[in-house]
């Protein structure tokens, strides 16, 4: 199969990487928590040294707007950063024609400056995303195939699948993932 990996593409695999990462989710929901609960805690704290009731009922509302508008943030926030990341990491392989073949004991991959061969034993993991299937290796590297550029996606789903049973490899499907 023949492709190129685009920005969106690299966009997407890490969206979905921090996704999967205990350590971001744990640090979303405590950015939206803890600050809420400050506010809240200041709004029913400040009444006591004789502010006005006008300081308790901005805590509080602040308290509330936090929980509602902090996720819109926050999601805007990591697609902004990754974007940056992407490209001054990633912007030299862009649109580079990459033929990759899969078979049941290998992958082959070759671009225009490189060839990689990789045996199927140090696959992880295979992600299956709405938009791509993301195979992570043992060595923390993935190899991404977006689903609208690899042609006959029924015929990989089956490579794959042989793959999942022949190395016992963890098939994670996500049908409904985005990032939120």
């Amino acid at each position: 199969m023949n492709y190129n990996l685009d920005a969106e593409d690299y966009l997407n695999y890490q969206l979905f990487n921090a996704s999967q990462s205990k350590n971001i989710r744990n640090k979303r929901k405590r950015n939206k928590v803890v600050p809420a609960i400050v506010f809240f805690v200041l709004g029913i704290i400040v009444p006591g040294f004789d502010f006005t009731e006008a300081f308790t009922l901005i805590y509080i509302s602040i308290s509330v707007l936090w929980i509602f508008v902090y996720p819109i943030w926050d999601k805007r926030l990591y697609i902004n950063h990754y974007k940056k990341y992407i490209s001054e990491n990633y912007q030299n392989n862009f649109d580079k024609n990459v033929d990759l073949i899969l078979s049941s004991e290998e992958v082959f991959m070759k671009d225009g400056s490189s060839e990689s061969k990789i045996n199927l034993i140090e696959l992880q993991e295979i992600n299956d995303v709405p938009n791509a299937f993301y195979l992570k290796l043992k060595s923390s590297q993935s190899i991404i195939l977006p689903k609208h550029k690899i042609g006959n996606l029924n015929e990989v789903k089956e490579i794959l699948n042989v793959i999942k049973e022949k190395y016992s490899v963890n098939y994670n499907e996500f049908p409904d993932w985005k990032w939120k």
